[in-house]
């Protein structure tokens, strides 16, 4: 009997085993053939690998997901006479929630083919060979996943000796040609490339995949589909720039400008809103595509980062706070309260709507979405009609939900009994009004190469803010303009609690300490070497580049990088980024310090450029971000080859890690 105990479960878990395996080959078939059947040597040749997926199951991208499923992975066995070059072309996947894993995931749940791009090595022999794909693969159902397989997939190809450069040329194109094709559902596993896509193989062999960001790839693309698919690129990524950080602070400061405004009737709410709305699009369009005529592509950036302008908004952002709070006579003398109280949106007049839309464009203009840096190359250009109208339809989506918001107030005060409660509203709009002027303080700090306010003493400052806002809540003081407190209500107990607990977590971020999204709008943790970047002005970058963190190395001159990168036969990786960036602030706290990222930065050389200081190594920059990329929206990532050829470009902020992860794998692959 105990031997029977023994070997019964190992019986069955052996029986599983077995089980797995003949159900893991059952869940998809597999083949492989080339395009091609005869290559010269040297040569590159395109490779179809086709899943016949069984019905019920599915099986996963090559896409690298994090804490999800093991990608399909496509290579050729070590003895092979072929190797893979870049990546694996696949159909778009399906993206849904895999109850699995607990986490969105890429998949096919049908019949798939992927395209791998193949070169003939050097020592290939010539004649006919027998050549092994090995495809790893993960396949599950609605109730189980099978453990990850590996699959050799046999095909014959003939190798004809000779000189392959002229006619690999010539492949490159068809493969690149063929798998767009694949790519875009045109084309099936037998399609024949005509002349016509063979001859424009070049061009697509050179251009990179699009990320649908709204980079000058997807304008180009667009206004040669018609005006209403420009006009359709232009509202989506108006609806992507409102995730991005630079939106953020804006939500409160509409809130409580609002709340402190006079309106006697729903009608004259409605018309404010409205008012509101059309002077961020005006702002957006017209300052936008004027200082593009005026002072070139980059002039609305320059404008938006000037460290004056951001003085402007701080003070304004203080004065609302202020004026919140009832303490104008205290703080400001009566001289330029009178200005500011006008300015601030104390009246009914539309002027201070229309000020108010146009701070809330320069709080965002500097990290809006690649988009729109492409539209403003475009108007310096002299392309004044495509570029208004791509900013109109742009703006028009970006100003919508705060068109809502400025709604919002009116809807609070209508409530009955609001009077008590909702002044103490507006006080704690006035505290995080004060925190979000110190952003605009810090971009000051950064761009004057200042050196005062590090990121403790920042993140000190909003410490502080939090205690007041939890203790004022809890009735532990009162503001000239408060009703006496008789009781600490359930409502206020839990505002305090949430607060006091933000707070905590804010603590917790001092000594450098990550703290995810918010670390978007504080100064950089290599603030030091910051500072040391925002000094160099007219001098110019020191020599050999800068340490920033214990690992990496960033070079602050693309001359001096690219020496570096012949030398050590290395890819440059390039980052336009700049000082009053929220975006790039975001990138570099959540996605550079990832250990898989840190990983492939080690087999790049590293070039930081900073295009929004002041001083002609700042100029420099931007002339070669526009003349070069044809962009000047931040942060824009690109990465070229020793020899300064382009390999890709990555525009803006992404929250997806593997996008960016593809990107800098791509460099690498291609920069072979």
């Amino acid at each position: 009997m105990k031997r029977f105990a023994i070997l019964f479960p190992a019986g069955l878990v052996l029986t599983l085993m077995l089980t797995a395996s003949l159900t893991a080959q059952e869940a998809a078939k597999w083949s492989a053939k080339p395009v091609s059947a005869t290559v010269k040597a040297g040569g590159t040749v395109e490779v179809k690998v086709t899943a016949d997926v069984i019905d019920g199951w599915y099986i996963y991208s090559t896409t690298p997901q994090e804490e999800g499923p093991v990608p399909t992975d496509i290579v050729f066995a070590e003895n092979a006479p072929l190797q893979r070059t870049g990546k694996i072309r696949q159909p778009k996947p399906i993206v849904k929630y895999d109850e699995n894993f607990g986490v969105d995931t890429e998949y096919y749940d049908k019949d798939v083919t992927f395209t791998v791009t193949a070169k003939v090595k050097a020592n290939a022999k010539p004649g006919k060979q027998k050549v092994l794909v090995e495809v790893t693969f993960m396949a599950c159902n609605d109730r189980m996943c099978l453990p990850p397989k590996t699959v050799e997939l046999p095909f014959d190809i003939t190798i004809e000796a000779g000189d392959a450069s002229q006619g690999a040329e010539e492949a490159t194109g068809e493969v690149d040609a063929a798998a767009t094709a694949v790519e875009e559902g045109t084309g099936t596993e037998d399609t024949q490339v005509s002349e016509e896509a063979a001859s424009a193989g070049t061009e697509n062999a050179e251009e990179e995949e699009s990320l649908g960001y709204g980079d000058e790839r997807d304008v180009e693309r667009a206004r040669k589909e018609g005006f209403w698919a420009y006009i359709g690129l232009a509202m989506s990524v108006g609806a992507l720039a409102l995730l991005t950080p630079c939106v953020f602070p804006m939500i409160p400061i509409t809130v409580s400008f609002f709340t402190k405004r006079e309106a006697a009737t729903r009608f004259q709410s409605v018309r404010d809103a409205l008012i509101y709305s059309f002077g961020i699009i005006f702002t957006f369009t017209g300052l936008g595509i004027l200082l593009a005529l005026i002072f070139g592509a980059s002039g609305i950036n320059q404008f938006a980062a000037n460290p004056w302008m951001n003085i402007l908004i701080a003070l304004v952002f203080i004065v609302f706070a202020l004026n919140l709070f009832g303490l104008f006579e205290i703080v400001v003398p009566s001289g330029i309260l009178t200005k500011l109280t006008v300015a601030s949106g104390s009246g009914r007049g539309i002027t201070s709507l229309l000020l108010m839309g146009l701070t809330f464009t320069l709080t965002s203009f500097t990290c809006t979405v690649p988009f729109v840096g492409t539209v403003m190359v475009a108007a310096a250009k002299g392309e004044i009609w495509w570029s208004i109208v791509g900013m109109l339809a742009f703006s028009t989506v970006f100003a919508l939900p705060f068109f809502l918001l400025a709604l919002f107030p009116s809807w609070l005060k209508s409530m009955p009994k609001s009077g008590g409660w909702l002044n103490s509203v507006k006080v704690v709009m006035g505290f995080l009004e004060i925190a979000a002027a110190m952003k605009f303080i810090s971009n000051v700090d950064l761009i004057w190469g200042i050196g005062v306010l590090s990121r403790d003493l920042f993140l000190s400052f909003w410490v502080g803010i939090g205690i007041l806002i939890s203790v004022y809540l809890l009735g532990k003081f009162l503001l000239p303009h408060d009703s006496p407190l008789e009781k600490v209500g359930v409502m206020r107990m839990l505002w305090a609690t949430f607060f006091l607990g933000i707070t905590v977590y804010l603590f917790t971020g001092l000594n450098d300490k990550p703290l995810g999204e918010l670390d978007a709008f504080l100064p950089p943790m290599n603030y030091s070497v910051t500072i040391e970047a925002a000094s160099m002005g007219d001098i110019g970058p020191a020599p050999g580049g800068q340490q920033h963190g214990e690992e990496e190395r960033w070079f602050s001159d693309y001359d001096d990088a690219l020496a570096v990168a012949k030398a050590e036969n290395k890819p440059v990786f390039l980052d336009f980024t700049g000082f009053a960036c929220t975006n790039c602030r975001w990138m570099e706290a959540n996605i550079f310090p990832r250990p898989d990222v840190k990983a492939l930065f080690k087999d790049y050389v590293l070039v930081r450029l900073y295009t929004d200081g002041r001083g002609t190594v700042y100029d420099r920059n931007r002339e070669f971000q526009e003349s070069r990329f044809g962009t000047v929206a931040l942060p824009l990532y690109v990465t070229l080859t020793n020899d300064d050829e382009k390999i890709a470009a990555f525009p803006g902020m992404t929250r997806k890690p593997e996008e960016f992860i593809r990107f800098l794998k791509d460099g690498l692959n291609k920069a072979l």
